[in-house]
């Protein structure tokens, strides 16, 4: 979520609210779409909405109403000042795809969204966006199916967010041989603004990407990654990571997970050389209700940076996704240690999930600083124990109906790096989601 900020008002007149009404009854009027399936994973509200609606012969439509409530407490851990801080966003997400052949779609999906942010009960933002969140054309099924590309505004997302969790402009290609899956991509974050109604800076760091994939079987894999970024405004500024990744199933039972990476060069001022690693495994007790208990380790070493691109954001085994770093803390895997455990249960088979997850966090060498966290509070330096998070995730995912639900809930309680009357913190998190359905669709 954003922080506190320094915004200048604005209000949406009457033509927009007229516009979004005109929208909204076209999505409620439209047809039913030939037949085209609707593949949807884990709920997880980055996802675009899918245009499954058709309008034209080769037209489709998508849409989606979004609401997103956050409350954190206490953020700098300070038992003088406890600071309350609230954002509300709710939006309305279009898509359209134009889809002429097989070998050609254009897709675009924008955002209209106002946000709303509090601190201690006193408005700090109150605007509007429009955001072109993705504008792509993709050109496929080239070469019996084995090349393809796209150029414009897309999305790069990793099987676990641990790369990549991002918007990028910019053009890749997709290569299919002898089994393995390769992705080659030039990016920059931003080229055009992705914010129509806002000022938008635009990220100016340049991506050189290429991401190999290798399925054993339907449900394991492995994989291989080569990623330079280079920041156009700061000539030292660059760092590269590569690495391998796999996650796949051992048994019906039993999931795995695994992420090694070296990184090196300059991040944010600082030199990059180091270690990050991360394996975890699931294993499912019974075969009702699915309760399964997972255990991770993660580890960077002191001067480890993830690629600045990652979400870190997935499932253990239930109907939604989450930061599995912790909800409230959020780190980047830096110069820390992470130990997690975790129980969940899926009440209706795969429409709904309850997972309660604990974290301890431990510095590698005892800094007085930390990278990306969820917290405003610096550490004292000398000792490396940061603390404990746990969190309580319940999540819905309606294919059917178009509904979908998550609520998150993190406590953060301080470690001995931290003064002796720091005080915990608090966070809740609650995403909805109503995906418009075809007519036929909804009748069901």
């Amino acid at each position: 979520m954003p922080r506190p900020g320094s915004y200048t008002t604005m209000g949406m007149d009457g033509r927009l609210v007229s516009v979004i009404t005109v929208v909204i009854s076209l999505i409620c009027a439209a047809p039913e779409p030939g037949a085209q399936e609707f593949v949807r994973g884990g709920f997880n509200p980055d996802d675009p909405p899918e245009a499954n609606i058709r309008l034209l012969p080769y037209l489709s439509f998508g849409a989606q109403l979004e609401f997103e409530f956050q409350y954190q407490r206490n953020a700098d851990l300070d038992t003088t000042n406890d600071e309350d801080f609230t954002t509300i966003e709710p939006a309305l997400v279009l898509a359209l795809s134009f889809d002429p052949s097989k070998y050609f779609q254009a897709y675009v999906d924008m955002k209209l969204a106002g946000e709303f942010e509090f601190e201690d009960s006193r408005t700090t933002k109150d605007r509007a966006t429009l955001e072109v969140e993705l504008a792509y054309i993709l050109l496929k099924e080239f070469w019996g199916d084995r090349l393809a590309f796209q150029i414009g505004r897309q999305r790069f997302e990793d099987e676990r967010q641990w790369l990549f969790d991002a918007e990028l402009d910019g053009a890749r290609a997709f290569l299919y041989f002898y089994g393995i899956d390769a992705a080659f991509s030039m990016t920059r974050g931003g080229i055009v603004d992705v914010d129509l109604l806002n000022r938008d800076a635009g990220d100016k760091t340049n991506n050189y990407v290429t991401y190999w994939k290798y399925a054993f079987s339907e449900d394991t894999n492995a994989a291989a990654y080569f990623i330079f970024r280079d920041n156009t405004k700061d000539e030292e500024e660059s760092a590269v990571t590569f690495g391998v990744h796999s996650d796949g199933d051992f048994t019906d039972s039993l999931g795995y997970w695994l992420e090694l990476a070296y990184a090196l060069g300059t991040n944010d001022g600082s030199d990059t050389n180091g270690i990050g690693f991360e394996a975890g495994a699931n294993y499912i007790l019974y075969p009702k209700l699915e309760p399964s208990v997972t255990l991770a380790y993660a580890f960077g070493s002191k001067d480890f940076r993830q690629t600045g691109l990652q979400g870190n954001e997935s499932d253990f085994n239930g109907a939604v996704d989450f930061l599995y770093y912790g909800q409230l803390f959020d780190p980047e895997l830096s110069n820390m240690s992470i130990f997690t455990a975790g129980f969940g249960v899926n009440p209706t088979e795969e429409t709904s999930s309850i997972d309660i997850v604990y974290h301890y966090y431990l510095q590698t060498e005892a800094r007085d600083t930390l990278v990306n966290t969820g917290i405003d509070a610096d550490p004292d330096g000398q000792n490396k124990s940061l603390g404990s998070e746990i969190d309580l995730v319940l999540g819905y995912e309606g294919e059917e109906s178009g509904f979908s639900a998550a609520l998150a809930l993190g406590y953060f309680i301080p470690g001995a790096a931290f003064p002796d009357d720091a005080e915990n913190s608090f966070l809740a998190n609650l995403t909805l989601e109503y995906r418009f359905q075809p007519r036929g669709e909804r009748e069901e």
